[in-house]
């Protein structure tokens, strides 16, 4: 089955563009031109990635960025023109798996898409394992799934592809430090630019979602100058 992409940018000839682009490489897309087109579509249908344009005509790309994160865990793409820190690490921080500047090579873009639902299926460099799961404190990572459960009540954590892709490199360094560099090679893989600051982000968004899973609040622990562990025995 083609993976579906929804392009949200008001520009017709970039989102024609990509279309074309997208179907000689496999993949399905849909196009909005602004936000209200973007939720009127996801209302009736889902999507594999998001690719979203920060400047569009009706609503702040910041905060749609926030909603569609607040709304769901589908793997998110930012475009924008401005090539500042700043608003990486703010994207970041709202939830994005990725930050694309303009202009852009559209083959960089498809390199970066594939890395971000790579991630979302569990994919990427990690150890080879035959286990179905991970198991640790009140928690089980599907490794079949890709899903976070907790075992207490059968619930499933809303986590984000690299909230995930994170966890599980936590989890398969079996309460070794993974240094920031480590963790920028495993979860995001060479393509993602990407911040000691955005990766700190990352860890603060899912303590506090593991936060309401466990009572373990030390679950991740910070070691101080070099990167984070998990401090939990995984089964």
């Amino acid at each position: 089955m083609e993976q579906k992409i929804l392009v949200v940018d008001d520009d017709q000839q970039v989102t024609s563009f990509l279309e074309r682009f997208f179907a000689r490489h496999g993949y399905q897309s849909a196009t909005a031109a602004t936000a209200a087109e973007l939720f009127k579509i996801l209302e009736t249908e889902s999507f594999d990635l998001i690719i979203l344009d920060l400047i569009l005509p009706d609503e702040d790309g910041f905060e749609v960025a926030k909603r569609i994160r607040s709304e769901m865990e589908t793997p998110l793409i930012m475009l924008t023109a401005r090539d500042e820190v700043y608003d990486r690490i703010v994207g970041l921080e709202l939830g994005a798996d990725d930050y694309v500047t303009k202009p852009y090579e559209p083959r960089e873009l498809l390199a970066r898409m594939r890395s971000v639902m790579r991630r979302y299926a569990g994919g990427g460099s990690r150890p080879e394992t035959s286990a179905k799961a991970l198991r640790f404190d009140a928690l089980e990572i599907d490794l079949i799934r890709s899903v976070v459960r907790n075992i207490h009540n059968d619930s499933e954590l809303r986590l984000t592809s690299t909230e995930f892709a994170l966890l599980r490199a936590l989890a398969d360094a079996q309460g070794e430090v993974l240094t920031r560099e480590q963790i920028l090679t495993t979860v995001y893989g060479n393509s993602v630019q990407i911040t000691d600051r955005a990766i700190d982000a990352h860890v603060v968004r899912l303590r506090k979602k593991l936060g309401g899973a466990t009572q373990n609040e030390d679950l991740i622990r910070t070691v101080h100058g070099v990167g984070y562990k998990l401090a939990a025995l995984v089964s």
